[in-house]
């Protein structure tokens, strides 16, 4: 891939999430996503998922998974939705290794499916079913 593609494939990312974020939050979203010394660590997380796994989002984020991530500056998207895929974001401490440590859990059920929660359930649920 070359750098201009690299640049192209962030930027689509990019307007992909900023598109999905209710309107209301977006100009907070942005601001995190773009101003690196304002937080927004989690976003950033988010926006490599679908930028690297190509992770398709509901037309419209949920708000109370937005707020997560503007209120909790240790919020990350470890966790997603056995249903429908969406990365769901919780509250990391500490890294053992790799791996973050879950100190709180914001959804255990999908605030836009209502599918059940947790780290790798969607790639779990694809493999046993």
């Amino acid at each position: 891939m070359t750098c201009n593609n690299k640049f192209a494939n962030s930027r689509n990312a990019m307007d992909q999430l900023l598109a999905a974020v209710p309107s209301g939050q977006r100009s907070q979203v942005r601001e995190l996503l773009t101003n690196r010394r304002c937080g927004g660590r989690g976003l950033r997380a988010l926006l490599t998922l679908i930028e690297n796994e190509e992770r398709l989002l509901p037309d419209v984020l949920p708000s109370e998974l937005v707020d997560v991530y503007l209120n909790d500056d240790e919020a990350e998207p470890l966790h997603d939705c056995e249903e429908c895929g969406l990365p769901i974001p919780v509250h990391a401490s500490r890294r053992c290794g790799h791996e973050a440590m879950v100190e709180r859990v914001y959804f255990p059920t999908c605030p836009h499916c209502g599918g059940r929660t947790g780290q790798y359930a969607y790639w779990s649920h694809r493999v046993v079913n």
